[in-house]
């Protein structure tokens, strides 16, 4: 019975993965995309050790070819979406400055706080003069692109291969199959709607992960090595919420599939697991700015989101409550930020596949549009 369903047992990872002679280590999207979200010394610690697990004869670095497409095509958003940071600082120091002078002349000269607003002005304008002197500059800069020359670095020579467009065509049909039945993974993404290509192959961005876990299933075959995918996303058609961990039915299907052992793991958690075999270990600067990261960028989404509806009071298409997120929010936006947009509002909507029968919130309108119930 073990046999034909190992992905239920607690102790997977360390039975049979930890114990493996050789492990395929891939790192989803996201992994290379933080990459221009954290500050230099961290960055340069995570590629440090990439770049070490290639020297491990333990390991082998290998990237998906999904992976690689999604980096290229994500990357100058993503960029683009970091650099608003110097604006948005501004625009809050504005904000505050403004609220204090208003509180201030509640009551006029009796306010309590007109004292306190007094002294604080010229400290205000002295701040608000190293800002614009900053923004400003930051503005006239240039802003080099420093990851992308060490993604292709490390990863040169180590990427798969795409799929040719009839595998991409069966690809599709199957997965139609599976995000109508809620089989992981992938179906998290059932409402996506843009269309990309690829050397004039169409690819539908509702089936990147099931592409992706095409090509994993297709590596472990030909390597016939363990594979641990590294990822910062904890999507519940990946993650199972009862098991604190990756889907067991994934486990049962890449074993059963391709006679190899699978799992997914944080970063902070791979280095936790593996660290007797790694030759070089993150800080712990890094894995807990990594934790953190994680953390914000996998909670407070449903809440902000409600806000949102709440201040417009009308239904409302993807794009506007992207707009919205992308112009109000205070979070350092991850690079999937609008796919964790989608998702929430997909996990919490009765209408569509992607719903976890638990809070049905939003109402789908028609294609892109939803509205409260």
């Amino acid at each position: 019975m073990r046999s034909k369903f190992p992905g239920f047992d607690d102790n997977y990872l360390e039975k049979y993965i930890l114990t493996s002679k050789k492990v395929t280590v891939v790192f989803d999207t996201n992994i290379l995309l933080n990459l221009y979200r954290y500050e230099k010394k961290i960055a340069n610690d995570i590629v440090s050790q990439i770049k070490s697990l290639k020297r491990d004869d333990f390991f082998e670095v290998w990237l998906p070819h999904q992976v690689a497409l999604e980096f290229n095509l994500q990357r100058k958003s993503t960029f683009k979406t970091q650099g608003k940071a110097v604006q948005m600082f501004k625009s809050d120091f504005d904000s505050f400055r403004k609220r204090v002078r208003g509180l201030a002349q509640v009551g006029g000269k009796n306010s309590e706080l007109a004292p306190l607003q007094a002294e604080l002005g010229p400290h205000f304008h002295e701040i608000s003069n190293i800002i614009e002197k900053h923004f400003q500059k930051h503005k006239k800069t240039k802003r080099d692109d420093k990851v992308i020359d060490q993604v292709y670095e490390i990863f040169d020579g180590v990427v798969g291969e795409n799929y040719s467009l009839d595998r991409m065509c069966e690809l599709e049909k199957e997965g139609e199959y599976r995000y109508l039945h809620n089989i992981p993974p992938g179906f998290d993404d059932y409402g996506k709607e843009i269309t990309y290509s690829y050397l004039g192959t169409k690819i539908e961005s509702k089936y990147g992960d099931f592409i992706l876990w095409s090509q994993l299933i297709d590596k472990a075959i030909d390597s016939q090595t363990a594979l641990i995918f590294v990822t910062g996303d904890e999507k519940p058609d990946w993650q199972s919420k009862d098991f604190g961990r990756v889907h067991p039915e994934l486990i049962n299907e890449f074993k059963l599939k391709t006679g190899q052992d699978f799992y997914a793991l944080s970063l902070p958690n791979f280095q936790r697991y593996f660290e007797p075999k790694l030759i070089r270990k993150l800080s712990k600067e890094t894995t807990t700015e990594i934790t953190n990261l994680n953390f914000k960028d996998n909670s407070g989404w449903l809440e902000e989101i409600l806000e949102v509806f709440y201040c417009y009071n009308r239904p409302l298409a993807l794009k506007e409550i992207s707009r919205h997120f992308y112009e109000n929010t205070e979070r350092d936006l991850p690079p999937t930020w609008e796919k964790i947009i989608l998702r929430t509002i997909c996990n919490h909507c009765s209408d569509v596949k992607a719903y976890l029968g638990r809070k049905d919130i939003f109402k789908r309108v028609e294609s892109g549009l939803y509205e409260l119930r």
